[in-house]
């Protein structure tokens, strides 16, 4: 289309100057301006107009050319810059996969001004940096990802919390969760962070505030999500007999969670167990004896049974009654034997108690069991001689359990007194 203007103007100005040839009119042009004059005629101005403009069509078709040109060689620049980043980024995550953090920081961060991905190249860097106890240079990463990428808040803040958490800066993980919590809500992995900081801090009232969210969106597992509701009930627990002992209060706060506690968590002997040893704590023992008896006559648990055994509270006949009807399916329990011995002792049966304690001794002889029936036969029976090999076996029990401990501890030290490999700068 512009060919064709062009050869249109160019015929009609040549046949207006061959008719003004033919005539002999040339025309005549002038210009004046200020102290300047122009004359000429208008063949001379027609062919001067033309050669301006194919002067400035020269002139913008090499304009074209060069900046083309300019651009080609920009371009291939450009690219090669671009792949050798593309370069350090897989060196440098070759680096950190192979543990030289030091180095993996240095290779990723040297090409990254000319990197299409530097929110991966920066919170890779921050990891690396982490890993080498560079925390103030990890900080500096992250924000510097931050400012490449301001929408990719959730994965530069799940990559900050977890490097907090491995730093044991459980406070500062839990600001960064919350708000993270805050901006994405019912996020199943934030979530899971979130329940574990709190775990962690045994902030367990904060833990129990998000456990709906956990159960509807933490893809948990049943026994998975069980845990951490046991977790939460037996930390609130500890709190409610906390708090009772430091303000000199009575235990009804305690008493009161117990009785709203879920159902499923009241039937489990771990939970059952903590709420007796709770009561204890808060010199309730009668009532953690009421509560591990009831328990004890519905659901038998070795581990209910051995804390019932430790128990050493005045309980009346009906209570006796009970705990010896368990005899029938769990005659040969050492533990039971030694919780009865222990209730027959309250209520000065002393006969019945010796059999008890002397029972338990020959199923699963324990320094306890021994120190109560050396007890029992040198205050109530008159029998200090055997009393004393009461008191002799026992002793030689406690100290036989005492040496083991102690050369488990002693290998347990040397396991941990073994100086770990740092990573050191050459």
């Amino acid at each position: 289309m512009n060919r064709l203007l062009y050869i249109l103007l160019i015929s009609a100005i040549t046949i207006a100057g061959f008719s003004m040839y033919k005539q002999n009119d040339l025309g005549h042009i002038s210009f004046n301006f200020a102290d300047f004059s122009f004359e000429t005629n208008l063949v001379v101005f027609g062919a001067g107009i033309l050669c301006c403009l194919f002067v400035l069509l020269v002139l913008i078709r090499s304009a074209k050319f060069i900046k083309t040109v300019f651009i080609y060689f920009s371009n291939k620049r450009q690219k090669h810059l671009e792949q050798k980043a593309h370069q350090a980024l897989s060196e440098g995550l070759i680096e950190y996969a192979e543990g030289r953090f030091e180095q993996a920081e240095k290779v990723l961060l040297q090409q990254v001004k000319y990197s299409d991905n530097r929110l991966l190249v920066y919170l890779s860097a921050a990891r690396a940096a982490q890993q080498i106890g560079a925390h103030d240079r990890r900080d500096d990463y992250l924000r510097l990802a931050h400012t490449e990428s301001p929408t990719a808040d959730i994965a530069i803040g799940l990559t900050k919390a977890e490097l907090q958490l491995a730093h044991n800066q459980s406070e500062q993980a839990l600001a960064t969760l919350t708000q993270l919590n805050e901006l994405s809500a019912n996020h199943t992995y934030i979530l899971t962070l979130l329940a574990n900081t709190y775990k962690r801090l045994q902030d367990w009232d904060n833990l129990n505030k998000i456990l709906p969210q956990l159960k509807k969106h933490g893809n948990l597992s049943v026994e998975s999500f069980l845990s951490f509701e046991i977790m939460v009930c037996n930390g609130q627990l500890s709190n409610f007999a906390k708090t009772s002992l430091v303000n000199n209060k009575d235990n009804q706060a305690l008493l009161s969670f117990w009785k709203t506690a879920p159902h499923h968590l009241k039937i489990l002997p771990g939970v059952v167990e903590h709420y007796a040893r709770q009561l204890v704590r808060t010199n309730a023992a009668g009532e953690a004896e009421t509560i591990l008896r009831v328990y004890l006559n519905d659901n038998w648990e070795e581990s209910t049974v051995i804390l019932y055994s430790e128990l050493d509270v005045l309980v009346d006949n009906k209570s006796l009654e009970m705990a010896e009807g368990w005899l029938k399916d769990h005659q040969h329990n050492a533990h039971l034997l030694l919780a009865l011995g222990k209730m027959c002792s309250s209520h000065s049966l002393w006969g019945k108690a010796r059999s008890f304690l002397e029972a338990s001794i020959s199923i699963n002889p324990m320094p306890e069991s021994y120190l109560i029936l050396a007890r029992l036969l040198e205050e109530h029976m008159n029998e200090p001689i055997a009393a004393q090999e009461c008191y002799r076996q026992g002793l030689l029990l406690l100290a036989g359990d005492c040496t083991e401990k102690v050369l488990t501890k002693n290998t347990n030290n040397f396991e941990h007194e073994t100086p770990l490999l740092q990573i050191v700068k050459s």
